[in-house]
């Protein structure tokens, strides 16, 4: 089988990439055209972005606060999700100045796919997508759960994402050690893709049912918001039912006939 990330962890040009949308019970399919700044990917981004003097709740239910710019306090995580302002040098160009990897609603045919790493691997990594909004839970979500919970909810040490045009993804990190302040440090590695919608029906399906090679990434979607589907419908022009955007429904191999006749009808309204 080909090779579906080079050495960074990226779809090379050509390649494919499935995202899947748990809440949809469907994916998209992009195959990317070409990607900005080959060879130049990965940056050192510096420390977390939290000033000194900002408050953070604790594990414990009670509060603490940031001793110096970019350390994580012992029993702390962040309430809120971080984004990772613009390098100076840039801040005046970009769509946000306050959010590096924001698209705007006119960048349709682009994606960052974003591998995040912070230093030391102890620190615990949550995604949203979009960023205000909770997607994890427990047990067909009676539970929410995220970097606020010492169970489950969070990774250590590094995350991957996908920002869309116009919807923010942020990022909560947590430090669970009873012990010490955590000096932080993050690097990215990222790929800004141009990217389309394949219009072959069939190798869509081939790619769903796994007999054509794609890098798969299920998203942190487990909960349907308005900016997300507005970009799904209006940036994408994929249609909707009962209110719902269309995706690629994930057919059995046996379903191949139906499947090439949905994902024909959808691919007609494609915009990207």
């Amino acid at each position: 089988m080909d090779r579906v990330v080079d050495e960074l962890g990226l779809v090379p040009e050509g390649g494919l990439m499935t995202l899947y949308f748990p809440c949809y019970e469907s994916a998209i399919v992009f195959r990317v055209r070409s990607r900005e700044n080959k060879g130049f990917e990965a940056f050192d981004y510096g420390p977390l972005p939290l000033p000194a003097g900002t408050p953070l709740p604790a594990y414990e239910g009670t509060s603490t606060t940031v001793p110096a710019d970019g350390v994580l306090p012992a029993r702390s995580y962040t309430r809120d999700a971080l984004t990772f302002p613009a390098p100076a040098f840039m801040s005046t160009s970009v769509f946000d100045k306050n959010d590096v990897f924001r698209l705007s609603k006119d960048d349709a045919d682009t994606l960052f796919h974003v591998r995040l790493f912070v230093h030391p691997p102890l620190v615990r990594v949550e995604v949203r997508m979009p960023s205000n909004v909770p997607q994890y839970g427990f047990q067909r979500r009676r539970a929410s759960v995220g970097v606020d919970t010492l169970w489950i909810g969070a990774r250590r040490g590094s995350a991957e994402a996908v920002h869309f045009p116009q919807v923010q993804t942020g990022y909560r990190f947590g430090n669970d050690a009873y012990w010490m302040d955590l000096r932080t440090f993050v690097r990215f590695v990222f790929g800004e893709y141009r990217v389309e919608v394949p219009k072959s029906p069939e190798l869509v399906f081939d790619v769903l049912t796994k007999r054509a090679p794609s890098y798969w990434l299920t998203l942190p979607v487990f909960t349907r918001t308005d900016a997300l589907e507005e970009v799904l419908t209006k940036c994408y022009g994929f249609p909707t039912v009962e209110g719902r955007p269309r995706l690629f429904k994930l057919y059995r191999a046996d379903e191949r006939e139906e499947a090439l006749k949905d994902y024909a009808e959808i691919m007609k309204q494609l915009r990207v």
